[in-house]
């Protein structure tokens, strides 16, 4: 019974999340899902957060003075491994290219990048570059949240058993019936991992403005409203085609993030918090007025 309800949970939170999160793209804005996520993850030594995050924020100054076009969000893990992703929102995969071809053209932008690895380097235990496709058919109601007022996301990582996507797919549309009737609010968006993780991997993004959020249970109504065939089903599934579900929230972090003006202007306290010199009218000595920026995922 411990085991079936665990299940249960984990179920609910794979396939049911309460908001949505979608990384930034250069053509689109903080309420749209863009067609193609660069996910960069980095897994920081323990002990080194600190200093990463000291190096990070030298990517958003670098783009920031090149002006570049392409934006991109930062968060950190608060639970799991201590990682930083750095996420990029793309219209294609032709316009991926285009931004990274740009970068390697850039010269004085790309040797600065390139001093900025090597003193990353020192500080992560491992790197991985992850590419994937939007999935709006799996996707619920994630044009209602302007991710840019948000502070945390929870990212649900799950593998799907060969053979088993259309199961998915099924099980994914009865889910969203079942918040339609019972009007829990619920929203998230999810994207197909097609490069740097297993086949059948899909990452549920879904996003918080505060972590009291995560205090709202919606579980029991969005049960009642699946109905005890349709519940049974959604466990079945569970049983037999997961190969793997995890589950970690994310802190967003504005000094490792480069973000647009309608992103800043959207939560400006958050993305671009004045200084106590600023706040006094004063601009602090040896600094230039640049835009908040930080770092696109580079290979």
């Amino acid at each position: 019974m411990r085991k079936l309800i665990l299940l249960s949970v984990v179920m609910c939170l794979v396939l049911s999340c309460a908001a949505v999160a979608q990384a930034q793209s250069s053509a689109s804005s903080s309420n749209t899902s863009p067609k193609i996520l660069q996910i960069y993850r980095e897994e920081v030594k323990p002990g080194k957060s600190a200093a990463h995050a000291v190096v990070e924020a030298g990517w958003p100054a670098a783009f920031a003075r090149a002006n570049w076009p392409v934006h991109y969000v930062a968060m950190t893990s608060t639970s799991g491994p201590s990682e930083a992703w750095y996420v990029t929102g793309y219209e294609s995969f032709a316009a991926m290219e285009k931004d990274q071809q740009a970068v390697e053209n850039a010269t004085v932008l790309n040797a600065t990048l390139e001093q900025l690895s090597a003193k990353d380097g020192e500080l992560l235990s491992s790197t991985r570059s992850v590419t994937a496709v939007h999935r709006p058919d799996l996707s619920y109601r994630s044009g209602s949240v302007n991710v840019a007022e948000a502070r945390y996301v929870r990212v649900a990582t799950v593998r799907v058993r060969l053979g088993h996507g259309d199961t998915f797919v099924e099980r994914q549309k009865t889910a969203m019936a079942a918040h339609d009737k019972a009007n829990t609010g619920a929203h998230w968006t999810v994207y197909e991992v097609v490069g740097g993780m297993p086949a059948g991997t899909y990452l549920i993004f879904s996003s918080m403005k505060s972590l009291a959020e995560a205090d709202v249970d919606v579980f029991k109504a969005f049960r009642e409203a699946m109905g005890e065939e349709n519940f049974a089903k959604r466990m079945q599934f569970g049983r037999d085609s997961l190969l793997f579900v995890e589950s970690n929230i994310f802190a967003f972090s504005p000094k490792q993030s480069y973000v647009s003006k309608e992103w800043v202007a959207a939560n400006p306290d958050f993305w671009a918090p004045k200084t106590g010199a600023q706040v006094a009218g004063k601009k602090p000595a040896g600094t230039k007025t640049v835009p908040t920026s930080a770092k696109p995922p580079q290979q």
